[in-house]
């Protein structure tokens, strides 16, 4: 009878393993679909590319932070700017769609954005850097000056920082962490948090890139929570890291050059930015705005009462206004000079 009971009860969790593995499989071929179907590949001279466009008038182009996607260079575009300007929201080299190949240096994912520019036709770009998109934002304002009308560095790293999310160090540790089946796991958990458990997971992302503690994070998180705006920009991030299987060689590849910063002669930068970064910025120091802010010629240095997702938050709306005022003032001065 033991033994019985043991046949059963081994059955019942292999029948239980097996529907939720095929749940992930059909949860995670959805999504790469969505993905697929909102963007589109570019052959150019540097390689292929995925990108996503939306609007018209001015180009924006958007460099995603890490882990990544188009989809997120889209969701924070969206929050920032108007439909008078086109958003240029290409996938990072080993990121979703766009293969890692030969471009995995940020002076060779400049090179490859200036040639996606050739390709769709476009002489200048303001080029806005999120998180890690900033190394190569900069190199891209540094080494194509008559590419880059303005530059908009936003939570973005600048100098040498050692982060480590997946690259630890320990050969055992890090296969394990970066294989498919793991990844996939993390990212399925996410999706039923999303689903079942939003303000838990509102928490946990804001906790996660948040210097703040106890009242004063409870005091952010609920403002978050209860505005529902910014509510559904808090849960639509989340989406735009997963799944993280098909974002990983793009971060492990990010965290092996961010510990080489700074690549490139930043004095070199002669373009108009602004630098927005939150004082409570625990994902990326804001030590690493203080560094660029204080190394280039024509900068403007915003701080705000923000985290790391710096578009969100009750201080949010005055980086926005910045943001906007910014953009429109580039395109201005361009329209007058061209």
């Amino acid at each position: 009878m033991g033994r019985n009971w043991i046949r059963s009860f081994a059955g019942s969790v292999s029948f239980l393993l097996g529907v939720a593995g095929l749940a992930l499989w059909r949860w995670k071929r959805a999504r790469l679909e969505e993905l697929a179907a909102g963007s589109e590949l570019v052959t150019t001279d540097q390689g292929l590319i995925e990108v996503a466009r939306q609007g018209s008038g001015f180009p924006v182009l958007v460099l995603h932070g890490d882990p990544g996607g188009y989809d997120q260079g889209l969701h924070v575009a969206e929050t920032m700017f108007e439909d008078d300007f086109e958003i240029i929201a290409p996938s990072r080299p080993g990121y979703l769609r766009t293969p890692l190949d030969d471009n995995r240096s940020f002076g060779d994912q400049a090179a490859l954005f200036v040639a996606l520019l050739d390709e769709l036709g476009i002489e200048q770009a303001l080029v806005v850097g999120l998180s890690g998109g900033g190394p190569t934002a900069l190199q891209l304002a540094a080494e194509y000056p008559e590419r880059v009308s303005g530059l908009i560095l936003g939570s973005a790293i600048t100098t040498e920082f050692d982060e480590r999310i997946f690259d630890t160090g320990n050969p055992v540790v890090d296969y394990v962490l970066t294989s498919t089946p793991i990844l996939d796991v993390r990212s399925g958990l996410f999706a039923l948090l999303h689903r079942f458990a939003p303000n838990y997971l509102i928490k946990a992302i804001h906790s996660e890139v948040s210097t703040l503690e106890g009242e004063e994070l409870d005091k952010y998180v609920e403002f978050i929570r209860t505005t529902p705006e910014h509510r559904k920009q808090s849960l639509n991030v989340v989406q735009t890291l997963r799944p993280v299987s098909a974002r990983i060689d793009g971060t492990l590849n990010d965290e092996h050059w961010f510990r080489r910063l700074p690549l490139v002669e930043y004095e070199a930068i002669d373009c108009p930015v602004l630098v927005v970064h939150g004082r409570f910025d625990a994902a990326v120091p804001l030590s690493q705005a203080e560094f660029v802010a204080q190394t280039l010629a024509d900068v403007e240095f915003l701080r705000l009462d923000t985290d790391h997702l710096a578009w969100i938050g009750p201080d949010a709306e005055r980086g926005g206004r910045k943001v906007r005022e910014f953009a429109e003032s580039v395109a201005e001065t361009v329209d007058s000079t061209g």
